[in-house]
């Protein structure tokens, strides 16, 4: 005899549980949630963000601010895409969030490029040597990441920045130059390269000191500038001559004769007017003009006045 079938709801319910928590796992290992600042229609860049400090899209860029822009992406957590576009305040936008458009972003580009195309706008460089902070390893057939630095370029190690595959957002990695690898894929299909409108920041020339020009004196409350304790002194005028006529000089007892116009003969013989003696003229008033004449009195003229 047949035993009847019988029901087991638990074992029922248990397996249905099992199909959907795997189902729920599958879902949430294949979709990766938007965040606000993505978008899933295309809209060219029009703004370089604030680190572009208003730069236009496509124009020049300096080392430091491509890595900003790409420390940007990684401080946010920019999920990877290749149908969706990134805007934000710092690196303006949109750029699509795949590891080409993330070079574009860095390098501030008028648009997101590809592996393909990224080599359009940048020279190749002659080694891996001489790559430095800004600069990007392209595999134009599969991949492309931004160079961070070197950490030890003697032993070859650096950092890079990129988006590289879904389920992972942009991140900063460290990798070895040597390496057969770097970012999943063969180090000898990388093509290192530079940005051609890359610049590099340079202090600007010094401006020549100009010589200090003497102080000016301060301006009085009249508006006329005050005398300085260091300006020279101004020359004193000179006195106007007198237009009055000066009295003529008296004539002096002492002063000598005038020349006569001829020159007598010298005579040894003693002149009697040296002899005679003179009266003392020294207390009686000057004569009023010429020269006082020799006066001679005799001895008994004088004593007895006849």
């Amino acid at each position: 005899m047949k035993q009847p079938f019988i029901r087991r709801p638990k074992a029922l319910a248990a397996l249905a549980g099992l199909a959907l928590a795997g189902l729920a796992l599958a879902v949430g290992l294949t979709i990766v949630p938007a965040q606000a600042s993505s978008t899933s229609h295309y809209e060219k860049p029009s703004s370089t963000g604030t680190i572009g400090h208003g730069a236009a899209p496509g124009g020049p860029v300096t080392r430091e601010q491509v890595i900003a822009r790409a420390k940007d992406w990684v401080k946010e957590e920019v999920p990877y895409s290749q149908g969706r576009w990134w805007k934000d305040d710092a690196t303006g936008g949109s750029y699509r969030q795949d590891c080409s458009g993330f070079v574009s972003m860095a390098w501030q580009l008028k648009d997101s490029l590809t592996t393909q195309s990224l080599p359009s706008v940048a020279n190749r460089l002659a080694g891996f040597d001489q790559l430095e902070a800004g600069d990007a390893l392209d595999n134009p057939a599969a991949h492309v990441v931004l160079f961070g630095g070197w950490t030890d370029k003697a032993k070859g190690d650096f950092v890079y920045y990129s988006e590289s595959r879904p389920g992972r957002p942009a991140r900063k990695e460290s990798a070895n130059i040597h390496d057969s690898r770097i970012a999943g894929h063969p180090r000898t299909s990388y093509i290192p390269m530079r940005y051609k409108k890359l610049t590099t920041t340079q202090a600007p020339a010094p401006i020549p000191a100009k010589p200090t020009a003497p102080a000016q004196p301060a301006p009085t409350a009249t508006g006329s500038p005050s005398a300085s304790a260091t300006a020279p002194a101004k020359p004193k005028a000179k006195p106007k001559p007198s237009t009055t006529a000066a009295p003529s000089p008296r004539a002096s007892t002492t002063a000598p004769a005038a020349p006569s116009a001829t020159k007598p003969p010298a005579s040894t013989a003693p002149s009697p007017a040296i002899t005679a003696a003179r009266p003392d003229t020294s207390s009686a008033p000057p004569p009023t003009g010429g020269c006082a004449p020799t006066v001679r009195i005799s001895f008994w003229t004088w004593l007895f006045g006849f």
